[in-house]
């Protein structure tokens, strides 16, 4: 499996059978759209311009818009409702190669209950907002880590170069989660390898 990431909280997976596309941003965010092919589309909040920008998403995408569960070319996907103030925003979780990826896109309070966290099992990788303002802070961000204890954090939806929203830059996310981290410009990662113990920070370089 291979993680990449466009900015915001759009992410493009890739796995044996399908490439996978989250979230992609509008221009108005001041980034480039994201642009590609894909076999499946996710969107967290489909009503959003800003986080529904699906034109230059090309293929025949099975798209994913709403919480339930799908099961499409090897990928089982489980749309998690999460009331934000006044809306929805879904969470998903991600199942594919024996890997449990938990994408919390672009929530601002993580309210799920702890019985409900359980049913969900152990994650391997925690995709999660860290910017703060419209999403969780880096310290709030921090303690959902804690609960959820990945093997591995990607954070997302922070401040970066052209980018007009007022986000915090990842360095509050990295202070909070003790400093050290791995940057690299994209994640390939096989289940054997999702053995250590700890939480390890994955910064993702963006496609552009």
């Amino acid at each position: 499996m291979q993680i990449q990431y466009f900015g915001l909280s759009s992410f493009k997976i890739t796995t044996k059978e399908a490439t996978i596309i989250t979230d992609p941003f509008h221009k108005d965010s001041g980034l480039v759209a994201p642009r590609g092919a894909a076999d499946i589309l996710i969107l967290a909040e489909k009503n959003s311009k800003l986080y529904s920008a699906t034109s230059g998403i090309s293929g025949e995408h099975f798209d994913v818009t709403d919480p339930g569960e799908y099961d499409v070319k090897g990928v089982t996907i489980t749309g998690i409702p999460l009331k934000q103030e006044n809306k929805y925003v879904t969470a998903f979780l991600i199942e594919s190669e024996d890997i449990r990826i938990l994408n919390l896109t672009h929530i601002k309070d993580f309210n799920l209950k702890q019985e409900e966290l359980e049913e969900l099992g152990d994650i391997d990788i925690l995709i999660l907002p860290v910017g703060g303002n419209t999403v969780l802070s880096a310290s709030a961000a921090s303690k959902v880590v804690n609960e959820v204890d990945p093997k591995i954090v990607i954070p997302s939806h922070y401040k970066m170069s052209d980018l007009i929203l007022d986000l915090d830059g990842i360095e509050k996310f990295v202070k909070e989660m003790g400093g050290k981290k791995e940057e690299m410009e994209k994640l390939t990662i096989k289940r054997k390898e999702l053995t250590e113990e700890g939480t390890k920070v994955v910064i993702l370089e963006p496609l552009r």
